[in-house]
């Protein structure tokens, strides 16, 4: 995923640099008040060890299958899972296969369910304020979207929240961005235990659609402050951008954002 093909849509984007000051520093209030309106927003919690352990079995397979190639891995699975004696070759190591996807964060979009204006009128405090961050939420997700490498995350939370945890993480930590290797097994990982998820077994459409869009807003409101900033060389506008991506990391995984890795 390119994130600087986004950030040069968010800074298209009118007026935000007069509302960064105060959208970012209301982040205890409006920020939690939107992410805590929506019931499937508790799945997202708590979720941070799970994701990591099936993030480094997804890794270790794709190295495996790198080295060996797909076909070799696929029958040791088959062996290991049928109870057979091992019949991989050398330095082949591999676990039961891995569970067909479920997709339980997949959901068929409806054309306006009101979140960017919520977040909009949520953290902004004056008329211009609210339609900045109603417009840069809407760009940000257009411009998400609009990524070839995105395709397969479209309307799926997990592909949502590889995209809220990489621009957050790299933000908050300055991280470099991952590499397409280490993306694509995050946001396997991630829909892996999404699926895993009673909540997520439960949700409706409309509420995994909310949670989506709520996450892609997050990602875009840090990113374009901290772009904007650095553009600017304004250490102080930069500064806020990480703490608000921090606070963000915190609020959605309940994990401090320097114990989030990107890759295991």
């Amino acid at each position: 995923m390119n994130l600087l093909r986004i950030v040069v849509v968010l800074l298209a984007a009118p007026a935000f640099s007069q509302t960064w000051n105060s959208n970012a520093g209301g982040w205890n209030t409006g920020y939690g008040t939107v992410y805590g309106s929506f019931g499937s927003a508790m799945a997202t919690q708590n979720i941070y060890n799970s994701m990591q352990l099936n993030m480094q079995r997804t890794m270790m397979r794709q190295a495996m299958i790198k080295k060996f190639g797909l076909a070799a891995v696929e029958k040791a699975e088959r062996e290991a899972k049928n109870g057979q004696p091992a019949k991989a070759p050398e330095g082949l190591t591999v676990n039961t296969p891995p569970p067909a996807p479920k997709n339980l964060g997949a959901f068929k979009p409806t054309k306006a369910n009101g979140v960017a204006k919520q977040l909009g009128d949520s953290l902004g405090t004056t008329p211009e304020e609210k339609a900045a961050i109603t417009l840069l939420t809407t760009a940000t997700k257009e411009a998400f979207e609009a990524q070839p490498e995105t395709k397969p995350w479209r309307n799926n939370v997990a592909g949502a929240l590889a995209f809220f945890i990489i621009g957050n993480t790299t933000i908050a930590t300055g991280a470099d961005e991952p590499s397409d290797e280490a993306t694509q097994a995050l946001f396997v990982a991630i829909n892996q235990t999404l699926d895993e998820s009673p909540d997520f077994a439960k949700a409706t459409a409309k509420e995994k659609q909310q949670l989506y869009e709520t996450l892609i807003g997050f990602t875009g409101l840090p990113l374009a402050i901290f772009t904007e900033g650095k553009d600017r060389n304004d250490e102080a506008q930069m500064k806020q951008a990480q703490e608000l991506s921090a606070k963000l990391l915190e609020l959605v995984l309940k994990v401090d954002a320097s114990k989030v890795k990107l890759a295991p």
